[in-house]
């Protein structure tokens, strides 16, 4: 009997034992799994938030592109830090076309864990690659209802964007017809409200457009007018130097014939599109035009990659 006793009482002893190896082991393997959800998670989400980071840069740099590839690199570090970016310098390259016109952002970061220290593992490291472009516009919504025949533009050179009764140069669209595109609908009163404030549909390279009948001095005149009185760098704001939204600049479809009817053109097919910087409205009464200066502008729209570069140009990410 007293054997027996002694049989049990280490029995009882060995199962604790045994329980407390159990339950040793199913510590390590919870603060394995802890270590699993908890710091892999924030791998994950430090990971997301690098990557929102280094989008954010490349789309800010790209917008200076192709023009000042060194203040593009500069705005997407500025931009990488605001956008909760706090490590080492982003690595920040532009391509090496003539001109750029691909911005591509690198960063990396080290994050600290908290229960894999356990079992080892101090830090895990996660990186980010973006790369954006600049590529000709394909689709924008706010264009002015005026068109310009498809062509090489020059920068900084003249062109009439809307024709008067005795303009300079004779109409390319026929006689009888100024210039003018019905958008969204007809008339002097909606030629009107799309040149003050753009044409709130958008526009798509492909697209075929009526003309608009009829001179529209007075409407013209009125909205060309109040958009140079809403610029507040007139008479500063030039050709070289402009503000990017600034109300004196025109995007204006480029545009190939596709019905003539008795020399006139009466319906039109948009190849691309071109910015200009108006200055004025020249003329009086019926014989007014509008020139504006053609100029390189990077604008919030659609781009494509092999679209016709006419100077206005959208930014993407690529990468």
């Amino acid at each position: 009997m007293n054997r027996l006793k002694f049989i049990l009482h280490n029995f009882r002893y060995d199962q604790r034992g045994a329980a407390f190896v159990l339950v040793a082991a199913g510590m390590v393997v919870l603060l394995g799994f802890a270590a699993l959800v908890t710091d892999i998670g924030m791998l994950v989400l430090h990971k997301q938030r690098l990557s929102n980071a280094v989008d954010a840069a490349a789309l800010a740099g790209a917008g200076e592109l192709p023009a000042n590839p060194v203040l593009a690199r500069e705005i997407a570090e500025n931009y990488a830090l605001l956008n909760g970016y706090t490590s080492d310098p982003p690595l920040i390259s532009a391509d090496n076309g003539c001109p750029s016109s691909k911005i591509t952002v690198t960063a990396t970061r080290q994050v600290d864990f908290t229960f894999a220290r356990v079992l080892g593992v101090n830090t895990g490291t996660v990186s980010a690659r973006a790369s954006a472009a600049v590529t000709a516009l394909s689709s924008f919504k706010g264009a002015a209802p005026l068109s310009i025949p498809n062509q090489d533009f020059t920068f900084n050179t003249r062109y009439i964007l809307k024709q008067g009764s005795n303009s300079p140069e004779p109409s390319p669209l026929g006689p009888g017809t100024y210039g003018a595109l019905s958008l969204g609908g007809t008339g002097a009163s909606n030629y009107e409200d799309n040149l003050k404030y753009g044409y709130d549909g958008r526009l798509t390279v492909g697209d075929e457009v009526d003309t608009e009948t009829g001179n529209m001095s007075n409407p013209t005149k009125r909205a060309i007018d109040w958009r140079i009185s809403q610029c507040n760098h007139s008479p500063t704001c030039t050709p070289a130097c402009f503000e990017p939204g600034c109300s004196k600049i025109l995007i204006v479809p480029v545009y190939e014939p596709v019905n003539i009817e008795n020399g006139q053109v009466k319906k039109i097919k948009i190849a691309g599109f071109a910015a200009f910087l108006v200055e004025r409205v020249t003329g009086q009464g019926d014989e007014n035009y509008i020139e504006g200066y053609f100029i390189r502008l990077v604008a919030d729209g659609d781009s494509v990659s092999g679209a016709a570069d006419y100077g206005v140009k959208g930014v993407k990410l690529v990468e």
